[in-house]
């Protein structure tokens, strides 16, 4: 009876091994996606940001392993900063097979106040000093910056989106919004054109004229359908190449 015991015993100690040894295998073959960006990446606003946002919608379907670096407020610029100068943030985007990125909102948000406080609400003067600022490619030329950034550190594919319209259609800003962001977005598919294994999500169609649906109420982020919006055109994208 002992030796059947120390058997069964033994027997389960090595079955054990092995399915940790398997879990410990299927670990370090999971794809890792790592997310950078800005609030709508992070999943700002929403009741598990954890969850919701659609870099951990996009693992769950997909399969990979995420690591969501995204800073609520950051412009482009601070991404490129924190790729040069943060061996943390630089590591994880060494070890990542997909870089899911949503940036630039943030830059255009800047230039959209400056623009409401020189014209005095005027919308007429705001479209056209809006137009003025996005007319020097500032803006285009630093994504191009950060993801030639990205690509000094790894070849993994990289998801790029492009712009959606926050403002409701009944919204005042809705209609400078249509009027400027088909050219903005123009400009981000040429700056994802310009480098080799990077794909543009169109956020922009996506979102367009169903804001009351996807952006939460008083808000400029998605909500959780509109989070799952994001993420299921980022998989469409990431599948198809």
């Amino acid at each position: 009876m002992i030796k059947i015991k120390r058997a069964i015993r033994n027997a389960l100690i090595a079955l054990s091994a092995v399915f940790l040894s398997a879990c410990a295998q299927e670990g370090a073959n999971q794809a890792t996606l790592v997310a950078l960006g800005d609030s709508i990446t992070y999943g700002a606003n929403l009741e598990d940001s954890g969850r919701s946002a659609y870099p951990y919608l996009i693992g769950n379907d997909a399969g990979f392993e995420v690591h969501n670096l995204a800073i609520s407020g950051w412009q482009t610029a601070q991404v490129k900063e924190a790729l040069r100068e943060d061996e943390e943030y630089r590591q994880k985007v060494k070890d990542a097979d997909v870089i899911a990125m949503t940036i630039g909102a943030n830059d255009l948000l800047e230039i959209l106040r400056l623009a409401e406080s020189a014209s005095a609400g005027d919308p007429e003067r705001m479209e056209e000093i809006m137009r003025q600022e996005l007319s020097n490619g500032i803006v285009f030329s630093e994504i191009g910056k950060l993801i030639e950034e990205i690509q000094s550190l790894t070849d993994a594919q990289i998801l790029l989106y492009n712009i959606y319209n926050p403002f409701p259609p009944h919204s005042n800003m809705h209609q400078i919004g249509e009027t400027l962001l088909p050219e903005v977005n123009a400009a981000f598919r040429e700056v994802a054109e310009s480098y080799e294994n990077v794909y543009l999500a169109d956020a922009y169609s996506a979102f367009r004229n169903k804001q009351e649906d996807y952006i939460i109420a008083g808000d400029i982020h998605p909500t959780e359908e509109g989070q799952a919006v994001l993420a299921e055109i980022g998989l469409e994208v990431i599948e198809t190449e």
